[in-house]
């Protein structure tokens, strides 16, 4: 079967120099078959002559079409539909639908298009700067999902165990049920491409808490693709690389244009693909959502840095909204060089080279890596307090906030500070006077002016995303045992306020076992971090590894686990630890596998590796290890 190039390089020869029509510059327009047959090229029109070129690099529109439409739409001599054959990416001006006809008409070819009238376009449209590489590869606005929207049933989901703790067990079924409930399909108008779930705060979606939701709802992905609610952000990435971190839902229309100072952000769309591709194993999605992820990338690097390359943001836009870090901005940068978007940045680059990796497009990582030790840099040299121990957000004068924050932990999970810097940090954690308060961890230090102790939004109040962070953080620094009392207090504080109030808060009270204030009810939402990946992960001890091998860190000695645990493709495995009378008597395991599975166990301070064939297996850990 023939491809585009075969159709391009036979149209080439059709090309009629004396049909140019005369201009200053030269005109590219990019041509692309999506997934799973991509295909990317460039029609380059210089003067009078015409270059095929391969990628979309020098590309300033992208028409994305199937391969039929780009055969019956580029014959010479005929007429194409464009608007209605094809997608655009990177119209920006009224008059940039002349640019494809300038580059067409040498074929005589001629393309409909409508003259643009931006003055009665939404303003959160695509419609902005030129076409940013590669934004033009971004694919999501033509895979549109409208499958049904499936029902609660718990038998198809992972099921806790936890004996001893039925209040673990029951906001953990709560929060899967409240999931569901906010399950959505798209409205006709929003332009929305899949199914989703709705943070059920407002109107909009959220791409901070959509982040966090997908993480717990990777272990219900084969019921509900939870991931694919970061695709209705993708479809509306405008062509620059811009994504909207607030969309309405009934219409798709950006909350904010691209250069209020809240418009977007944070960015851990990479870490949030990373973490499901961990867990999933899905190349083919990695590949299609690396170009969106540098192209947003690039985005907040043109127009969100300082001359010195650090970052800046605000608090609406950071997440953090009133914390008092950085004096009056929730609305403005102040001109501070800000640490949390500088870190989340930094992970950025890391997880980007990473990706990179897997799916083989190492042209970026150069320039990752340069601009990660570049911020590397300036965390270190710029935003460390030795005195204190701290990293801190930095003012014009080079004065550091006196504020401690704990978006300073993004600094372990990018992997900035030093060995000596990291265990500074992570004893902060562990200080009453600090974080360690009755409810850990506040998000602004108890020493910090601005803080209380009922929690008064991110001023002190306990936040699931902020929390899980620091878990991940602290595993990636091999901090194991603090991870589990912090996921242990927390778990057991929000499973106590759901005792008395039936429903999860949005975020809680740090120094009383209360919601925070304010703090939204039935919140599911983020808040399913607590009540499901947190005691999976963290108290109970089980995470991923790969997308075949598990690590079970074994602490709780009452009968404890996990039923139906998936493990991708239709694989499950059910893992349970017998009850102990003690934490030095061997822990006894009962796993059931469909499937083949590399368990590592971590007990006593020793960790066994056993290779395990599907059926039931019976493992007693020991100083050595018994496979029964």
């Amino acid at each position: 079967m023939s491809t585009l190039r075969d159709h391009l390089i036979d149209l080439l020869r059709h090309f009629d120099p004396g049909a140019v029509e005369p201009f200053f510059k030269g005109a590219a327009v990019g041509l692309m078959v999506p997934p799973p047959n991509f295909e990317a090229w460039t029609l380059r029109l210089d003067d009078d002559q015409i270059a095929l070129l391969p990628g979309l690099k020098r590309a300033e529109i992208v028409i994305q079409a199937p391969l039929d439409a780009f055969r019956a739409g580029l014959v010479p001599g005929s007429e194409w539909d464009i608007q209605r054959d094809a997608h655009l990416v990177g119209i920006a001006t009224p008059g940039d639908g002349a640019l494809i006809q300038r580059v067409l008409r040498p074929f005589h070819i001629t393309a409909h298009l409508p003259r643009l009238d931006l003055r009665r376009a939404p303003i959160s449209t695509q419609f902005g700067l030129p076409l940013r590489y590669p934004a033009g590869e971004n694919a999501f606005a033509s895979h549109r999902d409208d499958a049904p929207l499936p029902t609660y049933d718990a038998a198809r989901l992972p099921a806790l165990i936890a004996d001893e703790h039925p209040s673990w067990v029951a906001m953990y079924d709560y929060a899967w049920q409240t999931a569901f409930s906010n399950l959505r399909q798209p409205a006709p108008e929003s332009g929305f491409v899949a199914r989703y779930i709705d943070t059920a705060f407002n109107d909009a979606i959220f791409l901070w808490d959509s982040c966090f939701m997908t993480m717990f709802g990777r272990y219900a992905d084969h019921v509900f693709p939870f991931i694919r609610t970061l695709d209705n952000f993708y479809a509306k990435q405008h062509p620059d690389g811009f994504i909207c971190r607030e969309i309405t839902m009934a219409d798709g229309i950006d909350r904010f244009t691209p250069h209020d100072p809240r418009s977007t952000g944070p960015n851990i769309l990479a870490w949030t693909e990373w973490i499901h591709y961990q867990f999933s194993g899905d190349e083919t999605r990695l590949a299609a959502v690396f170009p969106v992820l540098v192209a947003y990338h690039d985005w907040l690097r043109d127009w969100r840095t300082w001359p010195d390359g650090s970052y800046w943001t605000t608090g609406l836009a950071s997440g953090m909204d009133n914390q008092t870090r950085v004096p009056d901005a929730q609305w403005h940068h102040r001109h501070y060089h800000w640490l949390d978007i500088t870190l989340q940045q930094a992970l950025d680059c890391h997880i980007l080279r990473e990706i990179a990796a897997v799916i083989g497009r190492p042209e970026f990582n150069a320039r990752l890596q340069t601009e990660y030790e570049q911020l590397a840099e300036i965390v270190n040299t710029r935003m460390w307090d030795d005195a204190s121990g701290f990293y801190y957000d930095t003012a014009t004068d080079g004065r550091l906030s006196a504020v401690k924050s704990i978006g300073a932990y993004w600094s372990l999970l990018a992997a900035v500070a030093p060995p000596e810097r990291a265990a500074r940090l992570i004893a902060h954690l562990d200080d009453p006077a600090i974080f360690n308060r009755l409810h850990r961890i506040p998000a602004q230090a108890a020493d910090s002016d601005g803080y209380e102790g009922d929690g008064p939004y991110w001023r002190g109040g306990v936040w699931p995303p902020a929390n899980y962070m620091v878990l991940q953080g602290l595993e990636r620094a091999g901090a194991d045992d603090l991870a589990h009392a912090i996921a242990r207090n927390h778990v057991e504080a929000v499973a106590h306020v759901f005792e008395q109030t039936d429903t999860l808060w949005e975020d809680y009270a740090p120094d009383h076992l209360t919601p925070g204030w304010p703090a939204a009810p039935n919140f599911v939402g983020w808040t399913g971090l607590s009540a499901i990946n947190i005691p999976i992960e963290y108290v109970i001890g089980l995470r991923r590894a790969g997308s075949d091998r598990l690590l079970w860190d074994i602490r709780l000695t009452e009968r404890h686990g996990v039923l139906r645990y998936p493990l991708g493709a239709g694989r499950f495995a059910d893992l349970v630890c017998a009850a102990r009378s003690g934490e030095g008597d061997p822990p006894r395991l009962t796993v059931r596998l469909n499937c083949a599975l590399t368990l590592d166990t971590r007990w006593n301070g020793q960790v066994h590796t056993c290779a395990l064939a599907p059926g039931e297996h019976t493992i007693v850990l020991k100083t050595t290890m018994n496979l029964l």
